[in-house]
């Protein structure tokens, strides 16, 4: 069988694997949390990027694209893109009148696509360079995958609307975006696009400074609020410290007294406190405080057991280790030879903290329950109860700690 020291550091070291847990939790729980803000501003920047790109995409190419599609009609445009003729007048008169509205813009190309088959676009009309510029004109017919780009082009060949492309990086020009307007016939059919392409090394930056302020901003946030917990809870641990303080000075005071019938008798009426004392059969004595009625809620209290008033507020499962707690309070060598400490004894508590009910008010309550053995001598061993009504200090806590997480 273990022996009550085996017992005890066992215990002990549960409780220490306890406390880490609930750091690990804690600071897992703020990581998660920081990962979760952080990941909103990015999320909502991208859609700002989305918002961003739009509008100057929209106030750069719309007016272009307006001014383009009044060039061109639809017809014209449809039978040019079937027989691909490069001496149809159409063709020549829109093309030199489309580089001349690009030379009067700030965009990089400006052009007219055709469907030829799935991904395949057709060039019909460039209007981006002169033809003899080999390396910025597409010639009429020249067919292009445009597997990068092909969901905005449908989008506004389904729709007949204008639409716009997301952020992509060009090796010549950098980061570039495109916008597109649908090209119409007399039977208001989508027969091609107008594509425009600009430079966007603008929204970019805005992007990114975005971002960054954001993301500086949520940090700000983030770190006041931390400080703002700690700050709150210093403050909990410094009053919980002068509680506890205020507990070990009245338990120190208890454990010098060798006759103290008197002296408990004077100070049951001053403190705030439920003190008396309980011999091997957990009777309580006849010179307890007053006030032990009050926290209690039950009046004449010499006589009773104390295990019987308390058995109802504890787990059934708590009862034996609550029994045993108190048969090593009064092993009598375990108290007369210090094998263990005040604090090892208090670990061993079980009722450190009880959920009480008033058996008048049937109001619930917390109890701080502190136990501590006495040796009057002569074989008399009792434990001298403390019991506290923590209720408003337990309130307090749990505002604050709910404070610290706003």
């Amino acid at each position: 069988m273990e022996t009550n020291s085996s017992l005890l550091e066992k215990t002990a070291v549960k409780k220490e694997k306890k406390t880490l847990s609930l750091k690990f939790q804690f600071t897992l729980f703020f990581i998660l949390f920081v990962i979760a803000v952080y990941s909103i501003v990015i999320i909502t920047s991208l859609q700002q990027l989305v918002g961003i790109t739009e509008t100057i995409g929209y106030e750069l190419g719309g007016p272009v694209l307006e001014e383009t599609a009044a060039l061109i009609d639809g017809d014209s445009f449809e039978a040019l893109a079937k027989s691909l003729d490069p001496l149809d007048p159409f063709y020549e008169r829109t093309r030199r009148a489309m580089l001349a509205v690009k030379e009067e813009s700030n965009c990089i190309y400006l052009y007219t696509m055709a469907p030829v088959e799935g991904k395949i676009f057709r060039y019909i009309i460039d209007g981006s360079a002169p033809p003899d510029d080999e390396d910025a004109f597409s010639p009429l017919g020249t067919e292009e995958d445009i597997s990068n780009y092909l969901a905005p082009v449908l989008r506004t060949m389904e729709t007949k609307t204008r639409h716009i492309s997301s952020l992509d990086f060009n090796t010549q020009w950098g980061w570039v975006v495109s916008i597109y307007a649908p090209v119409l016939n007399s039977a208001g059919e989508a027969v091609g696009v107008i594509g425009c392409d600009f430079k966007a090394e603008q929204i970019y930056r805005r992007l990114w400074s975005q971002i960054i302020r954001q993301l500086i901003l949520s940090a700000v946030f983030i770190i006041g609020g931390f400080i703002a917990y700690l700050y709150l809870v210093n403050g909990v641990n410094k009053q919980n410290q002068r509680l506890r303080e205020l507990r070990d000075a009245a338990e120190a005071a208890s454990l010098e007294l060798k006759e103290d019938r008197d002296t408990i008798a004077a100070m049951k009426d001053a403190l705030k406190v439920g003190l008396f004392f309980m011999d091997k059969n957990f009777i309580i004595q006849d010179n307890y405080s007053k006030f032990l009625e009050t926290v209690l809620g039950i009046r004449n209290l010499r006589g009773k057991k104390f295990t019987d008033l308390i058995t109802p507020f504890i787990k059934k499962g708590e009862i034996t280790s609550l029994i045993e707690y108190f048969v090593l309070l009064f092993n009598r060598s375990m108290v007369s030879d210090r094998k263990f400490t005040e604090n090892m004894l208090e670990n061993l508590n079980p009722i450190q903290e009880l959920t009480y009910t008033n058996p008048e008010t049937k109001k619930a309550k917390i109890l701080r329950c502190n136990f501590v053995p006495v040796d009057r001598g002569e074989g008399r061993l009792f434990v001298l109860g403390n019991i506290q009504d923590i209720t408003s200090e337990k309130i307090l806590q749990k505002r604050l700690d709910e404070l610290g997480k706003k």
